[in-house]
């Protein structure tokens, strides 16, 4: 008896299990036949329920069990919608997505398009965004908002969120104008459908609309919105840890816009408030933005050595935030603290990091313009007339062997373009590779004839410093041979004319920038100062570069002279100091 109870037990759960997802079968597939302006709301009613009544388990039982029920029942709306439901839920149970998943994706856009239905093809894109298919964040947030505005946000839910995904992704891509545009049209949505408003999209929209004013230099504009960071937070806070860290956050960007402002004493506090709270929650980006803030101050300062640390502190914490803007001005930072302290194999060390990262973020923000986005939505637009125009095409059955041929013809001809372009594509790589090749070589060669030529002039002093020695202590000085000194100071390298413009490609081999930024300060300039400005650059003392010119030191030193009053150098800084930043400055 009890064996039979339990097993009624058993049958009655069993049965009780299957209705209810049946029952759930059912429902979705009724919620999900909606069609026009009212689907979206219809469908969002089964999302809800998906977040609160389901578990990851028993999502992916439904998930498919719906799959058998449409591969009895064929329906592109429903197979469409189940497409996103299954990714939806995959998403909200934090189940890492494969290459199978994003076919669905594909799957859904794909059957969207073939029922010319807009509205759901602009809830695929919002979900494609979300997930960032193919990596199209900002792509699908710009197609979502475009039929969106078609047809009428008041259809549509978390409309704000677009707006903000395409704000951050202009961000990135440095589109400020374009960044603050849509982000402005975030914050519009606010009090429309408050319930579905996230206040954290709400205080992150404006930390980017406060970034990109800053980035712009609009620095009053920026203030105004990390302060309404900060009196949201303290009129009405969401939770402890996030509230602090945002405060202090906005805070420190307050602090950089007073620093840009020329305020370093009111900024300086502000920033180690959002150092501070990065270190408490270990938010690396926010101590590396910190750092690279604190280090620019006290490089104004002239406090160098401190300014050093600070760039190698922000270095160091965005190579863990992988945050490559950060990288970028910590690099540069380090390289011109360096500089400053004398100490030029360290800065052309970290003057070639900073190359490296910066052409790593050209490459990053080119990927992502604004305008290869664009290039994409007509991409889809053309793949959409296409459709049309195969659909069109059907109807022409008496011709339909004559189309095959003709694309198969077409495709062995792109077959064979394609392989021409790509074997085409591929000398070009090598020969650029060995072009690459012969630069750094050129390059390399012209670093150690300047080398020599520094070494040489050294040797030459020592020289002469010996042979004075010598000539004082000896009392035979008749019996020098003359012609062994002459033969001994004619063996380094001397700048005559000739030798010079050997010199000078040497120098623009390795300094490319030198002289056009020299010249760009200094448009009237003589051959004379162009010689004078490259020997102070590379740190030769007055005497050696007296003895490379031919020329006394006192001369040099009213070269000299002339030469900072034709520059613009500023009062407090040696001229010296001056013609060494010139490449950091680039």
């Amino acid at each position: 008896m009890r064996l039979l109870a339990v097993f009624l037990i058993f049958i009655l759960v069993f049965s009780a299990n299957v209705f209810a997802q049946e029952k759930y079968v059912k429902a979705f597939a009724k919620s999900w036949s909606v069609t026009g302006t009212a689907q979206t709301d219809s469908a969002e009613a089964s999302y809800v329920v998906l977040r609160n009544e389901f578990n990851l388990k028993s999502f992916l039982k439904l998930s498919a069990e719906f799959d058998e029920y449409l591969q009895k029942k064929s329906d592109k709306r429903l197979r469409a919608r189940w497409c996103m439901f299954d990714l939806l839920g995959r998403r909200v149970f934090n189940v890492v997505l494969t290459r199978q998943d994003s076919l669905k994706m594909t799957e859904a856009i794909k059957l969207a398009s073939n029922l010319k239905d807009d509205q759901l093809l602009a809830e695929i894109y919002a979900l494609a965004a979300d997930i960032d298919y193919e990596g199209g964040y900002l792509l699908y947030n710009l197609k979502a908002i475009e039929l969106q505005k078609e047809i009428g946000y008041q259809y549509f839910s978390y409309v704000q969120n677009r707006f903000l995904g395409a704000s951050l992704s202009l961000y990135k891509t440095k589109d400020f104008r374009e960044s603050i545009k849509y982000g402005e049209r975030c914050l519009t949505f606010k009090k429309v459908k408050v319930y579905e408003w996230d206040p954290m999209v709400y205080i992150f929209q404006l930390d980017v609309l406060g970034a990109s004013h800053l980035a712009l230099g609009e620095y009053k504009e920026a203030i105004n919105y990390y302060k309404q960071i900060i009196d949201t937070l303290q009129k009405k806070p969401i939770h402890p840890k996030p509230d602090e860290l945002w405060i202090a956050i906005a805070r420190g960007n307050i602090g950089r816009c007073y620093f840009y402002e020329g305020n370093a004493a009111a900024a300086l506090p502000l920033i180690n408030q959002q150092l501070q709270a990065g270190i408490k929650y270990q938010q690396y980006n926010n101590i590396a933005i910190a750092q690279n803030v604190r280090g620019e101050i006290f490089l104004s300062q002239k406090r160098y050595g401190i300014a050093l640390i600070a760039f190698k502190e922000a270095l160091k914490a965005a190579i863990f935030s992988k945050k490559m803007d950060d990288k970028v001005k910590a690099s540069k930072g380090i390289a011109v603290a360096y500089t400053y302290l004398g100490q030029t194999d360290s800065a052309v060390y970290y003057q070639h990091s900073y190359g490296r990262y910066l052409q790593q973020q050209n490459e990053m923000i080119n990927n992502g313009k604004l305008s290869a986005m664009n290039a994409r939505i007509l991409f889809d637009n053309s793949q959409r007339n296409l459709e049309k125009a195969n659909e069109s095409i059907s109807v022409l059955r008496q011709t339909r062997n004559i189309i095959i041929g003709a694309i198969v013809l077409l495709m062995i001809i792109g077959w064979l373009l394609y392989n021409r372009q790509a074997l085409k594509i591929k000398l070009e790589k090598q020969a650029m590779a060995f072009e690459n090749l012969q630069a750094k070589a050129a390059v390399d060669k012209a670093k150690n004839s300047l080398l020599q030529f520094r070494h040489q002039l050294v040797e030459k002093d020592k020289l002469i410093v010996n042979l004075k020695q010598s000539l004082r202590k000896s009392s035979l000085q008749h019996v020098l041979d003359e012609k062994l000194i002459g033969k001994n100071l004619l063996a380094y390298v001397l700048v005559t004319d000739a030798e010079w413009e050997i010199f000078r490609a040497d120098f623009d081999k390795v300094y490319p920038t030198f002289y056009p930024s020299l010249r760009a300060k200094m448009p009237g300039l003589t051959a004379a100062e162009e010689r004078l400005s490259s020997l102070i650059f590379l740190q030769m003392s007055n005497k050696e570069i007296a003895g490379t010119l031919g020329i006394s030191v006192d001369s040099v030193s009213r070269s000299k002279r002339r030469l900072k009053q034709k520059l613009p150098v500023p009062a407090d800084q040696t001229l010296e100091v001056y013609i060494l930043a010139l490449v950091a400055d680039i």
